[in-house]
């Protein structure tokens, strides 16, 4: 699918940049509101909160901590003709959000068309009519972000009928479900699925897992409120699907769904955020302006540490007996460090980072921005006691247990696979609670940054105890890095003889090597900090050994197109010959550098089959007269 292009003249409030065209192309799917699918081809690889509220926009009075009975949120859109253009979520009275695709394109800047709603699920509704709010359209932008839409309801509905949208961290493999309303389902259907992880441009979308190849989402599923069963919230919008291209073997053939997260949704149209419930990611103290680009990054390396903290993967379930936990000290003083911490969390929020933030990520300096959704909570817990900071964990993941307790013993009751970012440790009303707090989150799966502002803190101490790793685990680890180094060294080797070098660097095995002895006599090995240095190596490592694999890849997509055109300069030097090729000597520099391109290592293909296509039409070139 095509997106529309960014509207053209005055911007609305809700509007955002038109952007540059990052991101893959889309192709339509036949009729009036086309389903955007992305595709990739043979040889390519594939593109891969605090003290809740509890209300959903005070002025409607709609508890947000509790599915809505019946679901009477979920809508269907349809054009004025009858047919089913896709779906719908229905916030308050008179509003409902979708994607800005399936709204028809009138030739405006944005659609002055109606469409009609009809809310699916209640008794005998009567469609509304329906058209674009005014400043609430965000076409799909050329790098693919964006794609939605605020539709105002000429006949308003009963308040009751909104959907619990919340601020709930997407769990990994989490399910989830929506409805939509394909083809011949005019009523609908249900489409399951579990939460994979970030994708698409900007890293916008969730992308989800269906449940059966039946539960891929199609044409009529576009602007459906995604579900977290587990909870019963509205957590997203489904907006497009991903589909291998056809010369893609079957065996490998992916097909997936897209969701956008209601915090990216928040990012692009803010107004929604009175109909949305749970707190920010990020506390309002350690929001960061984002302005100046690179001029407000005074501690570059601390800014490239805390993006690849937040870079890399958990260790939960992957390092038992291993806590996933890094301390970090900030003084009170150094502005460099703390500004550098508040812009990471900053950037890494789906709510605060993007649209008007692209100049802070354009203009930083290599490595320090972190990816989108990396951060689940920032947190400053200074003047916070345990039960304070465990409420806004519960929150954030709307945790519940038996009889619903404290946010304590849901806590103990669950896992709790986020990634949290606690700034003041030693300034929390009671620092050794709060630690040991931390220390049962770490044991639930979270993955902890804990940011002391004193350097002196006997909370520094207290964490060293707590998170210190066995060393026989340690020294495990280290062992199995050496073998993953070995197996990366192998496929560089591989990759070289293969004439892979322009994708993968073969002076990068021998830097791990290095690496990895230093780390065998690194003076922090049987303190906590080995844990970060560890997992950042091992993220190192995995990057190597992708890029590899990615060279080798490329390699064997090209070795057939490479032969094909050694054939086709071999037919035409033997067709040269047959023509005499002593009267045609004006050639042969040109068979000569197409055999050269043929046989670099590596090859370049575009040069080598643009070197054959200017030998083959000169042989079918007359000679000239003498």
């Amino acid at each position: 699918m095509a997106g529309r292009a960014t509207a053209t003249g005055p911007r609305s409030p809700c509007a955002r940049p038109s952007g540059t065209a990052r991101g893959r192309a889309a192709r339509p799917f036949a009729g009036h509101s086309p389903f955007p699918v992305t595709h990739r081809t043979k040889g390519s690889l594939p593109p891969p909160a605090g003290v809740s509220s509890c209300r959903m926009g005070a002025d409607m009075g709609i508890p947000v901590n509790e599915s809505t009975a019946g679901g009477f949120w979920r809508v269907r859109i349809r054009g004025m003709t009858g047919e089913i253009l896709g779906a719908g979520i229905l916030l308050g009275g008179d509003t409902v959000l979708t994607c800005a695709h399936v709204i028809p394109d009138d030739g405006r800047p944005v659609p002055a068309s109606q469409v009609l709603v009809d809310l699916v699920q209640v008794p005998d509704a009567a469609p509304v009519t329906a058209r674009v709010a005014a400043g609430c359209w965000v076409p799909r932008r050329a790098d693919g972000c964006g794609d939605i839409a605020l539709l105002t309801l000429e006949r308003p509905q009963p308040a009751e009928h909104a959907a619990p949208l919340y601020r709930l961290s997407p769990e990994p493999l989490g399910q989830v479900r929506n409805l939509g309303f394909p083809r011949h389902n005019d009523d609908g259907t249900w489409f399951y699925a579990k939460i994979a992880g970030t994708v698409g441009p900007r890293a916008e979308w969730l992308e989800l897992i269906p449940d059966s190849p039946g539960d891929v989402v199609r044409r009529g599923c576009s602007g459906a409120g995604v579900e977290d069963v587990k909870t019963g919230h509205v957590i997203g919008m489904i907006v497009n699907r991903y589909d291998d291209a056809a010369d893609i073997p079957a065996d490998e053939r992916r097909l997936r769904s897209n969701m956008i997260h209601i915090e990216t949704i928040l990012r692009h149209l803010p107004l929604v955020h009175r109909f949305v419930g749970g707190d920010r990611v990020v506390d309002a103290r350690l929001v960061s302006r984002l302005t100046g680009g690179d001029r407000n990054i005074l501690d570059v390396p601390f800014a490239q540490r805390l993006a690849l903290w937040l870079r890399r993967e958990s260790l939960a379930g992957r390092r038992a007996g291993v806590a996933d936990v890094e301390t970090v000290v900030i003084a009170h003083d150094d502005s460099g460090r703390y500004e550098a911490l508040s812009r990471a969390v900053t950037l890494a929020d789906r709510e605060l980072s993007g649209g008007g933030d692209d100049e802070a990520v354009s203009a930083a300096p290599h490595g320090t921005v972190p990816p989108l959704g990396s951060v689940d909570l920032a947190i400053d817990v200074t003047g916070r006691t345990e039960t304070e900071v465990a409420r806004r964990v519960a929150d954030r993941m709307d945790l519940r247990s038996p009889g619903d307790t404290s946010p304590l013993s849901r806590i103990r009751a669950n896992a709790v696979p986020l990634t949290v970012v606690a700034v003041g440790l030693d300034r929390a009303s009671e620092p050794e609670a709060l630690l040991r707090f931390m220390k049962l989150l770490a044991d639930q799966g979270a993955r902890l940054m804990l940011v002391f502002r004193d350097p002196h803190a006997a909370g520094l101490r207290l964490a060293e105890r707590l998170f210190r790793p066995d060393p026989e685990r340690i020294d495990a680890w280290l062992d199995e890095l050496a073998d993953r180094v070995a197996e990366a060294t192998d496929l560089e080797r591989e990759a070289t003889a293969a004439g892979a070098r322009a994708a993968s660097d073969p002076a990068e095995a021998p830097a791990l090597r290095i690496n990895l002895t230093r780390l065998r006599d690194d003076p922090q090995l049987r303190t906590h900090h080995i844990v970060a240095k560890l997992a950042a190596f091992e993220h190192a490592v995995r990057a190597v050994r992708e890029r590899a694999e990615t060279a080798l890849c490329t390699a064997d997509a090209q070795r057939d197109e490479i032969k094909e055109l050694k054939g086709l300069l071999n037919a035409y030097a033997a067709l040269l010959g047959a023509k005499a090729a002593s009267e045609r000597r004006e050639l042969f520099p040109l068979q000569r550098a197409a055999h050269r391109e043929l046989t670099a290592v590596p090859c370049d293909v575009a040069a080598a089959r643009r070197a054959v296509d200017r030998f083959v039409r000169a042989v079918h070139l007359l000679p000239e007269a003498p």
